[in-house]
């Protein structure tokens, strides 16, 4: 099969270093795959993800080309505009396999009527061509800043828009999955997200020192980085024993947001390190005792730095929602949805008190993480998923023919109508 995977090739992208290893796979399977770098502008070749595979900035590529030469594109989709600019030409230049690495695409969705200069009207009619008239006023609230993030994803988190110009999709984890089998014309695949352990070694007998907890990646408010910070210092034991490191992109305000929590709450071991090298973020999780990826809301189909953590050996203590409700309650540590600052530090206490749990619950973590998320079998899933969706493109693309041709006579694009025609196509050859 002649497939065209579309990724964002910096350097910076999770979802690039996953989706480029298993490329990197499908081609050792004998495919013939190129790389396609969805980022809004050009990156230096240095500050790209090393591969072997041909790659093609989105804007050097044209439409003609990407329908004559590949069978299918694999689309890895995510929230970040900046990462993701080149999807939205490639949706109509062929048929496109998403891979939704993000469950809230509404940041995609509001970088696009950004980039192209499109105002309310656009905006709400979006939002209503996907989910019905009653999102009307939900449309109007997100615009008028009345909408927090978690009820913009709880009400309109835009992954259908996406998933409805898809042929067919995978999610990264259950609790979205139906969305885009409501959405998407053709077959839809849950698939353990794709990734390789670091070189970091099991978790080692504490020899004195504090306890270190550590959070990775973005630090994005529904890190919940705060209640973290309010568990340890309202904890008269963790407040004195645990050192709390946040290595990752931060932004100045939230630099200051934070320190002045814990100075406010007269905690002393706060370390923010900004953003570290690969090889800086092995050595944060080799120091680390307990991984915090705690989220609330919950954005991400599946979390790399949850997995990383897991892989790692140590701890990892997660909410339980989303993504990580579906992680084994023998292997992480969860709290409540809302991610309460007392469960939080009842779960640290606990494993600050205990260190052979931390070990043992740390080993069998990794190994059924080495298992679940290997990237070899995420390339044999998906490999199948996309010789299905080859087999079913005659009818999907018959079925996207005559929706454009009821929408033409005068039906709207979100008219159930179109939806039941398009869906039945699409699921003929499964039946």
């Amino acid at each position: 099969m002649r497939l065209l995977w579309a990724t964002p090739a910096d350097a910076r992208s999770a979802i690039g270093r996953s989706g480029i290893g298993v490329a990197e796979i499908l081609s050792r399977r004998g495919h013939e795959v190129e790389l396609l770098d969805l980022q809004q502008d050009r990156g230096p070749p240095g500050a790209l993800h090393a591969t072997a595979l041909p790659l093609t900035h989105w804007r050097d590529m044209p439409a003609s080309e990407i329908r004559t030469r590949f069978d299918l594109v694999v689309a890895e989709i995510g929230d970040y505009f900046t990462f993701h600019a080149g999807l939205f030409p490639l949706l109509d230049a062929q048929d496109c396999v998403g891979i939704f690495h993000d469950f809230y695409l509404y940041d995609l969705f509001a970088g696009w009527l950004f980039d192209r200069g499109l105002g309310a009207d656009v905006h709400d009619g979006e939002v209503v061509l996907t989910y019905g008239l009653g999102s009307e006023a939900h449309a109007r609230q997100v615009r008028s800043g009345a909408l927090n993030q978690a009820e913009i994803a709880r009400h309109l988190p835009m992954t259908e828009w996406i998933a409805r110009r898809c042929r067919a999709a995978v999610a990264h984890s259950s609790f979205y999955a139906a969305r885009l089998e409501a959405a998407c014309p053709g077959p839809v695949a849950t698939l353990p997200l794709s990734w390789t352990a670091r070189a970091v070694p099991p978790l080692p007998p504490r020899s004195g020192g504090p306890l270190v907890v550590l959070t990775v990646g973005v630090m994005n408010p529904n890190k919940c980085m705060d209640r973290v910070i309010a568990a340890i210092a309202g904890s008269p034991h963790l407040r004195e024993t645990v050192e709390y490191r946040l290595a990752g992109p931060v932004e100045d305000v939230q630099r200051a947001r934070l320190e002045r929590l814990a100075d406010e709450l007269g905690y002393r071991g706060l370390r923010i390190l900004g953003p570290v090298s690969d090889a800086d973020l092995e050595a944060q999780l080799a120091a680390a005792d307990v991984i915090s990826c705690l989220r609330d809301p919950v954005l991400e189909g599946g979390s790399a730095s949850a997995i990383e953590g897991l892989l790692s050996g140590r701890p990892v203590l997660v909410a339980d929602a989303g993504f990580y409700a579906d992680l084994p309650e023998h292997l992480v540590f969860k709290v409540p949805p809302e991610v309460p600052p007392a469960a939080v530090a009842a779960q640290l206490e606990r494993l600050a008190s205990e260190e052979p749990l931390r070990r043992r619950i740390g080993a069998d973590a990794s190994a059924w993480a080495s298992d679940t998320f290997a990237p070899e079998r995420y390339a044999a899933r998906l490999e199948a998923l996309l010789v299905e969706t080859e087999a079913r493109l005659p009818l999907l693309r018959l079925g996207a023919a005559l929706a454009d041709e009821m929408v033409r006579l005068g039906l709207t694009r979100g008219d159930p109508v179109i939806d039941r025609l398009v869906h039945s196509l699409g699921g003929v050859l499964a039946d």
